[in-house]
């Protein structure tokens, strides 16, 4: 398994992947462009990405893993960023993983990392064959609050005091956005992006003819269940949900074992 670092990206935006060749040496079958989440999620499913990109190179599939400018290695200020920026950095590193052109390449994205994923794949000269949505956020506004909640809960945690208690001793402040919250620099772009972020739309995707598959917790409707009839759209429930912003999530030994099934699902 050979894996190396990979130093890419536009002069005024660098960014770091990790880079998988397929198990042996052997040309691979598939490229997967592996999309990560923001802030704490992004650490906390380190382990579901590294694994991710193990499985598919003992499958033959070359992979990349990749932080976004201002995000991870990736050097750049954590606070200016915004979600068109993160757009631009899939596209610059689809182009890396696209290589030589002559093979199918898909793409993984988780939470956020999947709104990213699906922006970017309207804009891509040669869009991915398949996108795995997995988890992603369908709603800005109810992600920003999802943070701030989050936010307080470690703190309830840390202090094993409910939070209005906390709130009321003047022990810490109280998590606003734009601001520093779960220890990672919400700027006002990114938060603008999100206060005006659309419901989920995979329809321009498939209308290019991409192939989408959606994956989401099983103990809420699916929010694409209304186009579940469309032949190039899947949906798909999380057998073993994870909740990314608690810190419970922290360590994880063992990647939910659907998503390396469905990844190498997509190549058939």
């Amino acid at each position: 398994m050979t894996i190396s670092i990979r130093h890419f990206g536009h002069w005024d935006r660098p960014m770091v992947g990790i880079h998988m060749a397929a198990d042996g040496g052997a040309r691979p079958r598939a490229r997967f462009l592996l999309c990560r989440p923001l802030g704490q999620e992004a650490v906390r499913s380190s382990a579901v990405f590294r694994v991710a990109g193990e499985r598919l190179s003992r499958e033959g599939v070359e992979s990349l893993r990749f932080d976004y400018h201002g995000t991870g290695d990736s050097p750049g200020d954590e606070g200016a960023q915004s979600l068109d920026d993160w757009v631009r950095d899939t596209l610059a590193a689809h182009e890396l993983i696209v290589g030589d052109g002559g093979l199918p390449v898909h793409w993984f994205g988780m939470g956020l990392g999947a709104v990213i994923a699906l922006r970017a794949a309207l804009l891509a000269k040669h869009p991915p064959r398949h996108l795995v949505l997995w988890e992603p956020v369908f709603n800005g506004p109810g992600y920003l609050q999802a943070l701030v909640a989050g936010h307080k809960a470690e703190l309830a945690m840390m202090f094993a005091q409910p939070w209005e208690q906390i709130a009321a001793s003047g022990k810490v402040a109280e998590p606003a956005l734009p601001g520093d919250v779960l220890g990672f620099d919400f700027g006002e772009r990114l938060v603008a992006d999100l206060r005006a972020l659309p419901d989920l739309n995979v329809l321009p995707a498939l209308r290019r003819g991409l192939r989408i598959t959606c994956a989401v917790r099983g103990d809420q409707p699916h929010p694409l269940a209304a186009h579940a009839g469309l032949a190039a759209l899947k949906l798909h429930t999380v057998e073993h949900p994870t909740d990314w912003m608690s810190s419970q999530a922290m360590g994880t030994a063992i990647a939910p074992p659907d998503i390396p099934r469905v990844l190498l699902a997509t190549l058939d």
